[in-house]
C-alpha cells in the first residue's frame, strides 16, 4: 500500500480520488475566476488547488481523460516528482477551431447561451485529467565512448523515425 498526501492549497479545490478499478486520479479544476477561456490551438496551464507528497519510488503521470480528449481538450506533457511540493497545474491544448471555456457550474449555461455552438463550454466540476502513479525504476548511469556504446546489440542502430518501415 502506498500513502500519497493531499493538501489543499485552495478550500474550493478538490481532492483527487479513484475507484478501486480505476487506473488513474481525477483531477480537478480549480478555478479563482468564474471560468478561463482557452483559445483555439493554444495551450493554458489550469489551477487545481492542491499540492502532493508521495514516496520518491513514484511519480505522477498526468493523462487525458477519453471524455475529454472527444471534445478535442488535449492534455499535454506532465509529471509530478515525488519531491514537488507546489501546486498541480494542468497544461490544456484546445485543438478546436472555437473557443474552449472551463467554467464554473453556475456560469456553464449562460455562457452557452451567450456563445452557443461557437465555443465548447465544459464544466469544471467534472475532472480536467486522470493522474496516474507510476514506479521509477532504480537506474545507475555510467558514461561511455560512442565506439563503446556502439558495441551494445542493437537491431535498430542509428535508424531514426519510421526506420522500421511500418
Amino acid at each position: 500500500m502506498v500513502t500519497i498526501y493531499f493538501s489543499k492549497i485552495n478550500d474550493k479545490a478538490t481532492i483527487p480520488r479513484k475507484r478501486n478499478e480505476d487506473a488513474g486520479y481525477d483531477i480537478f479544476a480549480c478555478l479563482s475566476d468564474m471560468y478561463i477561456c482557452v483559445p483555439p490551438h493554444h495551450t493554458v496551464s489550469i489551477p487545481t488547488g492542491i499540492a502532493s507528497a508521495f514516496p520518491s519510488d513514484y511519480f505522477f503521470q498526468l493523462a487525458e481523460r477519453g471524455s475529454t480528449g472527444v471534445l478535442g481538450i488535449a492534455q499535454r506533457s506532465g509529471v509530478i516528482d515525488s519531491g514537488y511540493r507546489g501546486e498541480w497545474f494542468i497544461p490544456i491544448t484546445n485543438t478546436n477551431n472555437r473557443d474552449l471555456f472551463i467554467a464554473k457550474r453556475e456560469v456553464v449555461e449562460s455562457l452557452k447561451g451567450i456563445h452557443g455552438e461557437n465555443a465548447i463550454i465544459y464544466d469544471a466540476d467534472k475532472a480536467i485529467c486522470q493522474a496516474l502513479l507510476l514506479p521509477v525504476p532504480k537506474t545507475q548511469i555510467i558514461e561511455v565512448s560512442i565506439c563503446e556504446l556502439k558495441l551494445f546489440g542493437s537491431e535498430r542502430g542509428e535508424g531514426k523515425c519510421g526506420s522500421t518501415n511500418s
